[in-house]
């Protein structure tokens, strides 16, 4: 994902731009910052169509900078490091507990939904405004959100011989401030598409997606680097190697997206997955 954002005083830097004695000349910041997570999900049937499911992730953010003038030239502003490093951060990111029901019918559609709360696993951060307008060092990539928020999900599944559709909708709903005074941004998110199967072993699932978030706030001051409207779209391919694992590749792109600020662009999400079904539980 990549970024760029205009510079200039007195918002960079409050406290050198008001000295006289240093000059800050108008510039850019070029963010870019790779993804990387690997996630645990372990789902448990409770019975009667009910099922409990906890989802663990670690995440690696690798962030690099590169500051220039308008015209391109490369430009090392005086006020140093203070917003932005080229720095790799890791740890863990918010989990997810979620209670789920599951309805199977007679026509090959199943049915479910449900309810939770994100786990505030990650680690957050100070307000990176109030630092910087304070000149100093701060973060503005955070690894959790601090918050326990409400989420729900809902997923409906069409079943054939060969073709197929598969329908999911989710949403996350923060409440409370974390203890720095940030409240992070509402989720909603959508995607549905076809599903073809090639043989018992190997299915191919498209979709399309709609997500939206909006402003995230610090001291119910929103946030200007988040808040968007997306479209995206992708593919997944599904291999089963017997009753108990399955491999799963998937590749997402973003097609379009609308936001009141220059924000984070994800122009490409690969995954890569591998599910463990126990023995009797694969039906």
């Amino acid at each position: 994902m990549a970024f760029s954002h205009d510079a200039h005083c007195p918002e960079i830097s409050p406290t050198l731009c008001a000295d006289p004695t240093v000059e800050i000349v108008e510039h850019e910041h070029h963010q870019t910052v790779g993804l990387n997570r690997a996630q645990a999900k372990v789902t448990v049937g409770l019975g009667s169509g009910w099922q409990g499911t906890v989802t663990i992730p670690l995440d690696i953010k690798v962030l690099t900078i590169k500051y220039t003038t308008p015209d391109g030239a490369p430009y090392t502003p005086p006020y140093g490091d203070i917003h932005h490093r080229n720095e790799t951060l890791v740890g863990l990111g918010d989990g997810r507990l979620e209670l789920q029901r599951i309805i199977r019918t007679n026509g090959g559609v199943i049915v479910g939904g449900g309810i939770g709360a994100v786990l505030p696993l990650g680690r957050i951060e100070q307000n990176p405004y109030a630092l910087a307008a304070e000149g100093k060092r701060h973060q503005h990539i955070q690894m959790g959100g601090g918050t326990i928020d409400p989420v729900a999900s809902g997923t409906t599944i069409l079943t054939g011989h060969r073709w197929g559709m598969v329908a999911n909708v989710s949403g996350r709903l923060p409440l409370t401030q974390n203890k720095y005074g940030f409240t992070p941004s509402p989720l909603f998110q959508s995607s549905a598409g076809p599903t073809y199967r090639f043989s018992a072993k190997t299915m191919v699932i498209l979709t399309a997606g709609l997500k939206h978030s909006w402003q995230a706030t610090w001291d119910d001051i929103p946030d200007k680097k988040t808040g968007r409207t997306a479209i995206d779209g992708g593919a997944s391919v599904v291999y089963r190697l017997n009753p108990t694992y399955a491999l799963m590749a998937q590749g997402r792109t973003t097609i379009a997206q609308w936001s009141k600020e220059s924000i984070l662009v994800q122009g490409f999400v690969g995954t890569v997955g591998l599910s463990f079904t126990p023995d009797g539980k694969a039906d």
